[in-house]
């Protein structure tokens, strides 16, 4: 038995003391936090040298070697699996001595992990972009001394290394049409190039000489208004017989798209029947849920047939659900572990409304809210994991000012995070739920 101990002390000792490293791919900002939103600390140059501390979403928690400061940075730009080769090897095209040798990468080289099997490792060569099978025994993450070798490898890795570009094109309506159709006004545009993670939109009138931008239900002028990744806007109260116009700035990690100074102009009807066909929400919605192959989870949702919930004291429901802030998740319902919808049941209790239903039930209780810009505090926020057949896989409540309340999963705790992050809830995002009597 003592022998064990030792044994297990030496193999945990050994995982708790491995490095591991990883290469930025581009000038980066680091972050305080996981997130677009989160605040910048510093720009971590292209080409640099970081130690990977920790993983969180689509984000890792790094050191940069070169001033010895930390800070998150998006998992766009860094490649994690890196080693360099301790001897010349044969890179083979199946894992085992008897395969077939490709070619041989020479000692020192800096390669990127992509596969393990047994003791063989599937590499890719980053300078000749040539990948093959090599012997585990000669690959090490310890490459904390190769600055110099980093920087010459980081040059043949493709990634995006700017902002994105800006030649989206807005479909509907074109510029220059006339009689559109308003309440709502649906705006639809395609991508443009550059690996767009999101876009600032702004709408406006002309009066008296100056840009009037349009307000939402929140008060809150369309100026750039950050929309998250999407491909389309749906606008509410357009004045009749008036002439708008709109901008689109993309954006991702990087920063804005430059060189944005057009701007696109359409004329509305009368407010009576026009040429445009009206978009209701559901209509919005299940054309988002086509382009996220959904249709079917849709349907079945939409066969639901729930009484609806009204709330009458917003303040108090979101009051409650705050209280939990930083409980584990759990099916407890209480402060020793609470799951996505055991937020909602707590904050419908505050209103002295006893039903506890999952997050595809609440959602099927309430108003459907086809945008974010729609959304008020205390407002529910949907989400839909890709692959899944339920369409509802997890519930959150709205905040405002972008940001969501809600009980991640098992091993996090209860948060806020922001509806627009590019990199993981603002793609997942189908609709909102209003259970409020207002509206």
């Amino acid at each position: 038995m003592k022998y064990i101990y030792i044994i297990l002390f030496c193999c945990l000792s050994s995982l708790s003391f491995s490095q591991s490293y990883g290469l930025m791919t581009a000038d980066v900002n680091s972050r305080q936090d996981a997130g677009i939103w989160a605040k910048t600390l510093r720009v971590i140059k292209g080409g640099q040298l970081v130690e990977v501390l920790h993983s969180k979403d689509k984000w890792t928690f790094v050191r940069d070697m070169s001033v010895n400061k930390k800070g998150w940075v998006s998992n766009r730009f860094i490649k994690i699996n890196i080693a360099t080769l301790t001897n010349d090897v044969n890179s083979r095209k199946e894992a085992g001595t008897r395969a077939k040798s490709l070619r041989i990468i020479k000692r020192g080289k800096i390669v990127e992990i992509l596969q393990v099997k047994g003791g063989w490792t599937f590499v890719r060569d980053i300078e000749a972009n040539k990948k093959g099978w090599v012997s585990s025994s000669y690959l090490s993450k310890n490459i904390s001394n190769s600055q110099s070798k980093v920087q010459k490898v980081a040059k043949k890795i493709n990634t995006a290394t700017n902002p994105p570009n800006c030649d989206y094109t807005i479909t509907s309506p074109k510029n220059g049409d006339k009689d559109v159709k308003i309440d709502p006004t649906m705006i639809t545009w395609r991508h443009g190039t550059g690996y767009p993670g999101g876009y600032y939109f702004s709408i406006a009138s002309i009066s008296n000489g100056q840009l009037d931008y349009v307000k939402n239900k929140n008060d809150i002028p369309i100026n750039n208004l950050d929309i998250g990744y999407f491909n389309s806007h749906s606008i509410d109260d357009l004045k009749p017989n008036t002439q708008y116009f709109i901008s689109l700035v993309p954006y991702n990690e990087l920063g804005k798209a430059r060189d944005c100074d057009g701007l696109f102009s359409f004329i509305t009807g009368n407010g009576k029947k026009s040429s445009n066909t009206s978009v209701s929400s559901e209509q919005i919605i299940e054309s988002r849920l086509r382009k996220k192959n959904k249709l079917s989870s849709w349907r079945e949702f939409k066969k639901i047939n729930n009484q609806r919930i009204y709330i009458n004291d917003v303040d108090k429901f979101i009051n409650t659900a705050k209280s939990y802030l930083g409980a584990p998740y759990g099916n407890n319902n209480n402060w020793s572990g609470i799951d996505c919808s055991g937020l909602i049941y707590r904050g419908l209790q505050s209103n002295g409304i006893n039903k506890r239903l999952n997050a595809q039930n609440y959602a099927a209780s309430g108003k459907l809210i086809a945008n974010k810009s729609s959304l008020k505090p205390g407002d529910l926020v949907c989400f839909s994991h890709p692959g899944t057949r339920i369409l509802v896989n997890h519930i959150s409540i709205y905040l405002g000012n972008n940001k969501f309340l809600h009980s991640p999963n098992w091993g996090k705790f209860v948060k806020t995070s922001d509806i627009n992050d590019p990199y993981y809830w603002g793609d997942r995002f189908i609709f909102g739920v209003r259970f409020s009597n207002k509206n």
